[in-house]
C-alpha cells in the first residue's frame, strides 16, 4: 500500500493542493473510498438465507458418525429429520477450487474457466504444468480502481504540472499577500512551482506503470453478484475462487481461496534451525512451499533474516537500466573506457537480476527484515522488524504486525505468527505463511470486495487470516512439522472464521449470508493416517497419542470425528443466532476418501504404448523427455489425460477425425486395468470431458479424467507430468502413498468423494439426486431473485 507519510513534501504540499486543483477541474476522486449502500429492499417473500459451506464434509463420514454416536451430532440429526439432509454430487473434477467456482455460480467449469488446481501449458513449447485456479498478470497502473491517486495523476507531465501550478499559484499569491509586491510573488511561486513539480515527478517515479500481480480466473458471475443486482443486500466470508472478482453494491466479500499471502506466493513458510541436518544457511526449499535456514546460536543470540515481497519496483528499474546499457554499448563509436564502464554495470546488473543462483533463490529482489532471538533460559525473545514477543517452547506467537518497504511509496503490510518449536537440543522456529494485512491490502492484491471489506471486518473482529489455504497442511506433508502443530493451527483458523460469521449473524445488513470452514477439509487431508487403521503409514502407538483438540483430550485417530462434531457445533450456533422465518443451507464441495495407493498414470500410457520416451531418460523424467513423434496421449495435473491432438498440442500427431476412437479405446483399457499387487481395479469411472460440459472454457480442460477407485488416486508424479522410472526402466503403475497427506477426494470417482446438502427446509429431491450446481439457484429462487439463464440446473423445489 502507499504510504504518503514517507514523502512529506507531496503529502503536505502537493497533494492537497494537486487534489483541490483537480476538483475545480472536476477530476475524479479515488475509486474504492466511498461505496453506496445497497437497497434494503428486498425481494424475498420469506425470511433471510444462511449458507454454510464446509470444505471436504463428507455425506458418507458424517452418515457413520451418527450411526455410531447420535449424541455427538444433535444439529447435524435435527436438521435431517426436520428438514433435509442428502448426500451432494458434485461437479467433475472433485477439486476445491473447481467445485466451490460451479457451486458458487451454478456453472460448470467449461463456464467458469477453473480447471483444477494444476492445468496444461505450452508456454515453454511442449506441454508443462501451470496454476489452473490462479494467474500471473501484470496490469498496467491506470487500470487499478483503488490506487489511491486521482486519474490524472496516472501522467507523470500531467501530475507535475497541475502540482507544480497549484503551488505557484498559492505560494505566489501568499507571498503577494505578505509582500505587497509582485517580483518577490512571482519569485516565491517560481520556487514553490519548480519545487512542487519536481517532487511530484519524484513521487510519481516511484509507482511502476505496470505491477506483477495474482489474478482469478473465474470468468463466471457469483450468486451473490445476482443477488445484489435485485436488491438483495449480502455478506459472503471466505469465498472460494472470489477473488479479484468486481461484485455490484450491495455484495460484501472476503475472498478465501486463491487469495495469494503477502509475497504473492502460494504460501510460503519458513523454520530457522541450528540443526545442520535440516537447514542451509542460504535456505534449504522444502517439496512444497517452504524454506528451512541454518541459523547460529552465538552468546545466547541468533541473527537472520525473514523475506518478504519481490521488491517488483527494483526490478523494473534494474531491467530498465539493463536495457539502456546493452543499447549504450550496441552504439557504433563508443570509447574504449565507456565500453568498460558499461561492461563493468551490465554485469552487476545481471548478477543483481539473476534468481538462478541457488545461493540467492531464496532472496534475489526480495524485501527483508530482520529476525533476531534472544535466548533467555527457557524462553526467547523473538524479534521480527520492530515487533517482538516473548515465547517459550511449545508457544505460538500473537499477529506480528509487519511492513515491507518496496520504495519510500510502495509497501507491502502483512501479518504472521511465530511458533517456537524447541529451544533443546536444537532451536527450531516456525514462522508461519506472511498473511496480507486486512487492514491495509496493497492496492494491487485486493482481498474483498469492495476493496476496504476486509479492513471493516479487522475493525470489528479483531485481525485474522487472509492467505487462502491458512494452515499448516504443507509442512506436515514435508515432515518439519508434526500433526500435533497442525491441529494446533487449525483450531486458531477456525476460531477467527467463527468470530467473523458470529459478527455478521449480529448485524442486519444482508439478507444473504454465506460462510465457509476450511479445517474440515485440513484435518482430513492430514489424519486419515491415524484414523484409517488400514493406511500404510497407521502407527497404533502413535494414533492413541493423545491432544487437546477445541477443549477435549482427544487422540489423534479422533481427529477425523472431533473436526466433525466442530461442525456440528458451528452449525447449531448459528441457528442459535438465525430468525424463525430464516432457512439455512448446509453445503459441502466435495466429500473425501482415504488414500492408500497411487496411480501413474503416465507409467500406465508408457505401459500401454499410447507415451514412448527418448533414449535414456532421466529418474522421474518430465514430459520433456517424450517422443513425441511417436506419442498418443500424456497426462499431468490431478488425473487428466490429454491426447496428443493435431493442431492443439506443438507436435501433435492424433488427427482430429481419430480423437473420439481414440478416447473411448483409452477408457475402456483403464477401466478394466488392475493393481497387479492385489488385482483389484483402480479406475471406478472415466469421464470424457466434453460430454459432461459446456461452455466456452472447455479447452482448459483435459479430454479424459479419471475416477480413481477408493483408496485409490493419482500419483504424486503425474501432477506435474512426471513418469517414474528406477534404473532406466519403467517403475510400477501402482505404488503405496508414504506421504502423510493421507486423505484425499481429487481424482476419485465422484460417487465415493459425496458432499452433504443439509437445510432446515425440507425439499424434493430430485431424480438423480441433489447437485451443486442446484445451490445457485436454489438460493436465488428463496430469495426471490430470477434465476439466470446461464445457470445449468434449476433450483430445488421446497416440499414443507
Amino acid at each position: 500500500m502507499i504510504d504518503f507519510r514517507k514523502a512529506c513534501l507531496v503529502s503536505v504540499l502537493v497533494l492537497p493542493l494537486a487534489l483541490v486543483a483537480a476538483a475545480l477541474a472536476g477530476g475524479e476522486t479515488p475509486s474504492g473510498l466511498m461505496h453506496a449502500v445497497a437497497s434494503p429492499e428486498a425481494k424475498a417473500a420469506g425470511g433471510r438465507l444462511v449458507i454454510l459451506g464446509f470444505d471436504g464434509a463428507d455425506a458418507r463420514t458424517i452418515r457413520e458418525l451418527m450411526q455410531a454416536h447420535p449424541e455427538d451430532f444433535p444439529n447435524i440429526r435435527e436438521l435431517s429429520e426436520e428438514g433435509t439432509f442428502a448426500p451432494l454430487e458434485v461437479v467433475v473434477p472433485p477439486e476445491s477450487p473447481v467445485s466451490w467456482a460451479a457451486l458458487n455460480t451454478g456453472q460448470n467449469p467449461a463456464k467458469t474457466g477453473v480447471p483444477g488446481f494444476v492445468r496444461r501449458t505450452f508456454d515453454f513449447g511442449p506441454p508443462s504444468p501451470g496454476l489452473g485456479h490462479l494467474k500471473d498478470a501484470k496490469i498496467k497502473l491506470e487500470e487499478f480502481e483503488n490506487l489511491p491517486l486521482p486519474a490524472w495523476a496516472w501522467s507523470t507531465p500531467k501530475f507535475s504540472a497541475i502540482a507544480g501550478g497549484g503551488l505557484f499559484l498559492l505560494g505566489g499569491l501568499l507571498a503577494f499577500l505578505a509582500f505587497r509586491r509582485f517580483v518577490p510573488a512571482l519569485a516565491v511561486g517560481l520556487v514553490l512551482g519548480a519545487g512542487g513539480a519536481y517532487a511530484a515527478a519524484q513521487a510519481r517515479g516511484y509507482l511502476p506503470d505496470e505491477i506483477p500481480c495474482t489474478r482469478n480466473p473465474n470468468a463466471a458471475r457469483n450468486l451473490w453478484d445476482y443477488a445484489a443486482d435485485a436488491g438483495v443486500p449480502s455478506v459472503v466470508l471466505d469465498a472460494a475462487q472470489a477473488f479479484c472478482m468486481d461484485a455490484p453494491e450491495g455484495a460484501k466479500v472476503l475472498a478465501g481461496l486463491g487469495v495469494p499471502d503477502a509475497r504473492n506466493g502460494i504460501g510460503e513458510w519458513f523454520v530457522y534451525t541450528t540443526d545442520p541436518n535440516q537447514g542451509k544457511r542460504e535456505g534449504k526449499t522444502s517439496p512444497t512451499a517452504g524454506t528451512i535456514f541454518l541459523v547460529d546460536r552465538m552468546d545466547g543470540r541468533i541473527e537472520s533474516k525473514l523475506y518478504g515481497p519481490k521488491n517488483f519496483w527494483l526490478e523494473g528499474k534494474l531491467n530498465r537500466e539493463l536495457a539502456e546499457v546493452k543499447s549504450g554499448l550496441a552504439e557504433s563509436g563508443i570509447s574504449r573506457d565507456e565500453s568498460l564502464r558499461l561492461s563493468t554495470r551490465k554485469q552487476e546488473l545481471e548478477a543483481e537480476l539473476d534468481t538462478r543462483n541457488p545461493l540467492k533463490k531464496n532472496m534475489a529482489l526480495r524485501t527483508s527484515l530482520d529476525l533476531s532471538v534472544e535466548l533467555e533460559g527457557e524462553r526467547a525473545k523473538v524479534r521480527i522488524g520492530a515487533a517482538e514477543q516473548t515465547l517459550g517452547a511449545g508457544e505460538w506467537s500473537e499477529f506480528y504486525e509487519l511492513t515491507f518497504d518496496l520504495n519510500p511509496l510502495l509497501e507491502v503490510h502483512a501479518l504472521t505468527r511465530a511458533r517456537l518449536i524447541s529451544l533443546e537440543p536444537a532451536f527450531e522456529l516456525l514462522v508461519n505463511v506472511l498473511d496480507i494485512d486486512p487492514r491495509q491490502p496493497p492496492f494491487w492484491q485486493p482481498i474483498s470486495e469492495p476493496f476496504d471489506f476486509s479492513a471493516e471486518l479487522a475493525r470489528g473482529s479483531g485481525l485474522f487470516e487472509t492467505y487462502g489455504w491458512p494452515t499448516l497442511t504443507m509442512p506436515v506433508k514435508d515432515r518439519v512439522i508434526d500433526a500435533e502443530l497442525l491441529l494446533e493451527d487449525v483450531e486458531f483458523t477456525e476460531s477467527w472464521r467463527e468470530k467473523l460469521t458470529q459478527a455478521a449473524l449480529g448485524r442486519d445488513d444482508w439478507k444473504l449470508l454465506m460462510s465457509v470452514f476450511s479445517t474440515t477439509d485440513r484435518v482430513q487431508h492430514m489424519m486419515y493416517q491415524f484414523y484409517d487403521a488400514t493406511h500404510p503409514l497407521h502407527d497404533p502407538a502413535k494414533a492413541r497419542q493423545e491432544l487437546r483438540f477445541f477443549g477435549e483430550d482427544i487422540p489423534l485417530s479422533d481427529a477425523i470425528p472431533a473436526i466433525y462434531r466442530q461442525m456440528d457445533r458451528i452449525i447449531g450456533d448459528v441457528r442459535a443466532r438465525m430468525r424463525p422465518t430464516d432457512t439455512l443451507i448446509v453445503c459441502s464441495d466435495h466429500g473425501f476418501q482415504t488414500f492408500h495407493r497411487q496411480v501413474s498414470l503416465n507409467n500406465w500410457l508408457a505401459e500401454q504404448g499410447y507415451l514412448v520416451l527418448k533414449p535414456d531418460p532421466p529418474t522421474n523424467a518430465a514430459l520433456l523427455y517424450v517422443d513425441w513423434s511417436r506419442t498418443k496421449a500424456y497426462a499431468m495435473g490431478m488425473g487428466f489425460v490429454y491426447l496428443n491432438l493435431e493442431g492443439r498440442e506443438p507436435d501433435g500427431i492424433v488427427a482430429p477425425e481419430e480423437a473420439d476412437e481414440l478416447l473411448a479405446e483409452i477408457r475402456e483399457k483403464l477401466l478394466a486395468s488392475t493393481d497387479p499387487e492385489n488385482g483389484a481395479r483402480y479406475c471406478k469411472r472415466v469421464y470424457v470431458t466434453k460430454e459432461i460440459h459446456e461452455g466456452p472454457h472447455l479447452d482448459l480442460e483435459a479430454d479424459l479424467i479419471v475416477g480413481f477407485a477408493p483408496p485409490y488416486r493419482v500419483s504424486w508424479s503425474t501432477t506435474g507430468g512426471s513418469i517414474n522410472l528406477s534404473k532406466g526402466e519403467l517403475g510400477p503403475v501402482c505404488s503405496d502413498n508414504d506421504s502423510p497427506w493421507s486423505g484425499d477426494h481429487i481424482s476419485v470417482a465422484l460417487e465415493d468423494v459425496l458432499g452433504v446438502f443439509l437445510s432446515n427446509r425440507r425439499f424434493a429431491i430430485p431424480e438423480g439426486g441433489v447437485h451443486s450446481l442446484h445451490i445457485a439457484p436454489t438460493a436465488l429462487a428463496l430469495l426471490g431473485v430470477p434465476i439466470p439463464a446461464e445457470m445449468d440446473r434449476a433450483p430445488l423445489e421446497p416440499s414443507d
